[in-house]
């Protein structure tokens, strides 16, 4: 049985102000999440230029339609869709100059289009805050902004968080690959730390993870948080330094992470 009550489809757009802190990782995490919730999630890629969202999810080999088929009539919305699993879908990103064609007003037209079919829309817009941010933004109600512990990141995030502002967007905040030995070690601020320095509310935290970061097991947990926190107003916040205290969490900080 569906949980979701959503009438019409939330529209959020998921910002970085620095490349490589995970942003598309983070909304393709938190749309599955979502799903497993019982909510009917889109992800849109609106990153024109370093498009990846259907290669974190492993669907790169099953776009047939792309956002800009949709715009030039040439494939209908549900024709570009690829279901990546129960109640998650993915709309891929144009490519090339048919990429920079796409406008604010596409994007909130297929945002119109979607509801009341879709719950939430996830739109993972490009790093920074050029054109394609400033696209993505204007078709879009809501905002999550992520960022690491690391101090250029956390500027930039502030640039992007002001802008946001500026829309009469208030975002959230994501704050991705924290460790948890450096934070029980007092070597980099907390989440909460973060959140009061950007004046935004934390919506939560994702650890640093070895290898591929996909989601596992393990890494469900986070982005169940952060969808149950999203969509239920819970108020978890995953500790990534919960393994790292007490004695055995000393020994562990010592001889590995």
């Amino acid at each position: 049985m569906r949980q979701c009550i959503i009438v019409y489809v939330k529209s959020i757009v998921v910002t970085s102000g620095k490349g490589g802190v995970g942003k598309t990782t983070v909304t393709a995490c938190l749309g599955r999440a979502l799903a497993e919730l019982g909510c009917r999630v889109v992800l849109i890629d609106a990153d024109f230029g370093l498009n990846n969202l259907d290669v974190v999810l492993g669907a790169e080999n099953s776009v047939v339609y792309d956002i800009a088929d949709v715009i030039s009539n040439r494939a209908r919305v549900r024709q570009a869709l690829i279901e990546i699993a129960h109640d998650l879908f993915l709309l891929p990103s144009a490519h090339g100059y048919l990429g920079e064609r796409v406008t604010a007003q596409n994007i909130k037209l297929i945002l119109k289009s979607l509801s009341p079919s879709f719950d939430y829309a996830l739109v993972d817009c490009p790093a920074g805050i050029e054109a394609g941010f400033k696209r993505a933004v204007v078709s879009c109600e809501h905002a999550i902004t992520v960022t690491t512990p690391h101090i250029s990141a956390i500027r930039d995030a502030n640039k992007v968080i002001n802008l946001l502002t500026s829309y009469r967007i208030k975002p959230m905040l994501v704050v991705n690959r924290m460790r948890g030995d450096l934070l029980v070690g007092g070597k980099i601020p907390s989440a909460a730390e973060i959140s009061d320095m950007l004046r935004t509310e934390l919506l939560g935290v994702a650890p640093e993870t070895d290898g591929v970061y996909g989601f596992t097991k393990i890494q469900k947990k986070p982005f169940e948080a952060m969808a149950r926190r999203l969509h239920l107003g819970a108020d978890e916040i995953f500790d990534p330094a919960a393994g790292y205290r007490g004695f055995f969490g000393a020994f562990k900080r010592r001889f590995g992470r």
